[in-house]
């Protein structure tokens, strides 16, 4: 497996010159992949489904775990064969060459930069509601906080991660809980107010719900024991995410008229509003708060991950490849990252950067499955994770990948793609500045 890493361009986890640790637990790996995940999706995307298709929400949620698994089952299979910073970046570039990997990479660093303003914006919000402080200066105080842990080091980090993502999960389980017995199953019929149209319009929301357990394999560089323990983080993110998206949209339906609830700006605070008063709505804000806490940091730390991988192989300034001595943390992307994640907040607009970084997620993952299918071709020895009947699980990601990027819309395609360009230009003026500065020294002799 290395002479392939080596002849492509890609770094093996045991050599290079600046190396992350393997400090992250599996509890650690899930925790980070949880918190990128059910962080704005589980208190805004519920109410939206449930706008587009009634009760069928339930039936989306699980159709959008399937697409979901789709891709996870081959990014598993990567994250175990390359288990280095900067996941589907990492998987592009060790199979398809450096430039194949710059436009994985760019890319996904995109979708990631752009996503986070729905992810902290949501944090400022829900902040506001709690406290009265403005959305923005929120925003940017939990950039700021995040920068700050992930400097002192990403072990900090990871128990952070865990012990946030275990009280929100405490709390969602107790909103549920207490609202089972409210339950009315009357709020399920008719089920299909939209019929399968909509249904599948909610698909669509639901599997950016589920976007987040790709964070594992970004941050495959310090997860210990990788061959084990990172197919294992990935699939069980998504497995525990399903299960709190079905009993907490359970308990919403049946508590809630399904369209009060999808017209609600907060659709699972009027939910508990509605069996444990105004109690119940501080409650789930402050749960709210705590969830999309964890996914800007959760954010944070893949995106300085993906800019750290890039600038190891060349691609982004070197500056970005430092790795402090006592904390074994890439610093340099970590500040650049928490300073790109600052301006897209400043934007203040969640619907644009949501848009763009949408498509831009959605896009990324095509590279990866491309590469899975070239390495399956080339044969070798087999990882310690392989994913199933490949000849009909991956046609049938693509084609879920396919059916994605279409529906993003004219601002999606256009704003990702304007994305893609200025990455290229990028590129190209580097790459052909280093041409001239080596052909330079030749000639001057």
């Amino acid at each position: 497996m290395h002479d392939v890493e080596h002849k492509s361009g890609g770094i093996p986890p045991e050599q290079g010159e600046h190396q992350l640790r393997r400090v992250l637990t599996l509890r650690e790996a899930v925790a980070l992949g949880i918190g990128g995940t059910i962080g704005g999706g589980i208190f805004v995307l519920v109410g939206a489904a449930a706008g587009r298709a009634g009760p069928g929400a339930l039936l989306a949620f699980v159709l959008a775990f399937g697409v979901s698994l789709l891709i996870a089952l081959p990014y598993a299979e990567l994250a175990c064969r390359y288990p280095l910073a900067g996941g589907g970046y990492a998987f592009a570039r060790a199979l398809l060459g450096p430039h194949w990997g710059f436009l994985m990479g760019w890319g996904y660093w995109g979708a990631y930069i752009f996503v986070s303003g729905y992810v902290t914006l949501g944090f400022g919000g829900y902040l506001h509601a709690l406290t009265g402080i403005p959305t923005v200066p929120g925003a940017l105080a939990l950039i700021g906080i995040s920068t700050g842990i992930n400097l002192v080091g990403v072990r900090l980090s990871g128990l952070v991660q865990s012990l946030v993502i275990g009280v929100a999960i405490v709390a969602l389980l107790a909103f549920s809980g207490l609202g089972l017995p409210h339950v009315h199953m009357a709020q399920f019929t008719p089920f299909l107010p939209y019929g399968f149209g909509g249904v599948a319009a909610a698909t669509l929301l639901a599997f950016l719900a589920f976007g987040g357990f790709d964070m594992v394999a970004a941050a495959g560089e310090e997860i210990a024991s990788p061959e084990r323990n990172l197919p294992r983080a990935i699939l069980l993110t998504l497995f525990v995410v399903l299960g709190l998206y079905l009993l907490v949209t359970f308990v919403a339906l049946g508590t809630l008229p399904w369209n009060e609830l999808g017209s609600s700006p907060a659709p699972l605070a009027a939910a508990a509003t509605s069996f444990l008063g105004s109690t119940g709505r501080q409650f789930t804000a402050a749960a709210a708060l705590l969830t999309t806490a964890a996914t800007g940091n959760a954010v944070l730390v893949v995106t300085s991950r993906i800019a750290f991988a890039m600038a190891r192989d060349g691609l982004l300034p070197g500056p970005l490849d430092r790795v402090h001595p006592t904390t074994g943390v890439p610093w340099g992307a970590v500040l650049l990252n928490g300073l790109l994640l600052a301006l897209v907040a400043l934007t203040g607009s969640v619907a644009l950067v949501a848009t763009v970084g949408g498509f831009l997620y959605v896009l990324h993952f095509l590279l990866p499955l491309i590469a899975l299918v070239i390495l399956r071709r080339r044969g070798g020895p087999a990882p310690a994770f392989r994913m199933p009947v490949p000849r009909v699980l991956l046609p049938l990601a693509f084609g879920g990948c396919l059916v994605l990027l279409v529906t993003s819309g004219w601002t999606g395609v256009l704003g990702g793609l304007g994305w893609l360009c200025v990455g290229l230009l990028a590129y190209g003026v580097v790459h052909i500045s280093r041409r001239a500065w080596q052909r330079n020294p030749q000639e001057g002799n």
